[in-house]
């Protein structure tokens, strides 16, 4: 049997149309912990501190589905939300072209924390002496200090004015009612880039941690990446698919037997090959990995076309901005692009929006 590839997250349940997968090394970090409070405390101080990582990355789903419910308000759809060691990703089929929308899809995380503070405040902690939140635990009552305590700190880490964090987005919202909005994304990762050395530095300090040089490096990267991708979406604009697609690739038949494929594979560096009919209509794509195992362990006559991957598709006339939105729903870097007739006639790739991008940079300017 062909071995698919790794999977590092697993689907732990569906919400209103929303997948909530979890990532495998969202396991060894409740591991680390569950390790760290048993030698402080034994099994019991281990299962509170269990049990309190739990309850916070609730608090973090919580606030990823804030996300995607103000983003549903204005049409736009999440896939799935992905707990991570970092924290959680809720992944929009696009981001919103006007500033405002993304100023309230940004600020309804945030506002999850906040409400749950105020619950947490007023349900259990309300008459909880101020004197005693030093002592807060993780064991009865006290665990639900510690929860406002932690649902605050979510607040207040995740409006710092820095990409990835929420205080980014709205600043470059912000930004983005009086500049374009490539500029207003370059303004605002900019202050993001300031801020992460000032926790580089930080973390150099005597009072300094290794986490905040961590922070600070997630933070500037952050930045890095925000401006490429607000780029290509500038870039897409205004742009066919036609316009810059592949046309030069081979393609296999849809009746290749898996003996035919080292054949195949030899005769072309290409690593991805789309499968056709013989009308040469579009069956799937599989890429060479794929099809080497494919080669290695399924019978000679097996037909080569188990391991193909079936993806939306565009048309020549479709928009780059459109082929791109497509891209970030189904998670594939590349498109194929067909006629009328099902037929392809070429590959369109976040290779070429970024070659487009890199070529319309100079135009951008405040």
């Amino acid at each position: 049997m062909v071995r698919r590839r790794v999977k590092w997250s697993y689907r732990l349940a569906t919400v209103a149309g929303i997948q909530v997968r979890v990532h495998l090394t969202f396991l060894l970090l409740l591991g680390f912990y569950a390790w760290v409070y048993y030698l402080d405390g034994g099994l019991k101080a281990a299962a509170g501190g269990v049990t309190l990582t739990l309850l916070i990355f609730l608090c973090v789903l919580l606030h990823e589905f804030g996300h995607a419910f103000a983003a549903k308000i204005f049409g736009i759809s999440t896939p799935d939300i992905t707990l991570l060691p970092i924290g959680g990703i809720a992944r929009l089929a696009r981001m919103p072209a006007n500033p405002w929308q993304e100023l309230a899809i940004a600020i309804a995380g945030p506002a999850v924390n906040v409400l749950i503070a105020i619950l947490l405040w007023f349900t259990v902690v309300g008459n909880l002496p101020a004197s005693e939140f030093s002592l807060i635990d993780t064991a009865g009552g006290m665990l639900s200090a510690k929860l406002l305590a932690v649902n605050l700190l979510l607040v207040g880490f995740n409006m710092i004015p820095a990409f990835p964090m929420d205080g980014g987005r709205v600043l470059r919202a912000l930004l983005a009612t009086r500049l374009r909005y490539v500029a207003a994304t370059r303004l605002a990762a900019r202050v993001g880039q300031v801020i992460a050395v000032i926790f580089v530095g930080a973390s150099l300090s005597r009072w300094g941690t290794p986490m905040l040089a961590f922070i600070g490096a997630f933070v500037f990267l952050g930045a890095q990446q925000e401006l490429a991708h607000a780029r290509l979406r500038e870039a897409a604009q205004g742009f066919r698919v036609g316009q810059a697609m592949i046309t030069r690739f081979n393609t296999l038949p849809d009746s290749l037997k898996v003996a035919e494929i080292a054949e195949r594979l030899a005769a072309s560096d290409q690593q991805v090959f789309p499968f056709v009919d013989e009308w040469l209509r579009f069956q799937g794509l599989a890429n060479r990995q794929e099809l080497t195992q494919a080669a290695q362990e399924l019978p000679p006559q097996a037909a080569a076309n188990c391991v193909v991957r079936r993806l939306p598709t565009v048309s020549p006339n479709t928009s780059f901005d459109h082929a791109l939105q497509l891209m970030q729903e189904s998670s594939e870097p590349l498109l194929p692009v067909v006629n009328a007739a099902g037929q392809i006639v070429g590959l369109v790739t976040l290779a070429h929006l970024a070659e487009l991008s890199a070529l319309r940079t100079p135009s951008l300017s405040p």
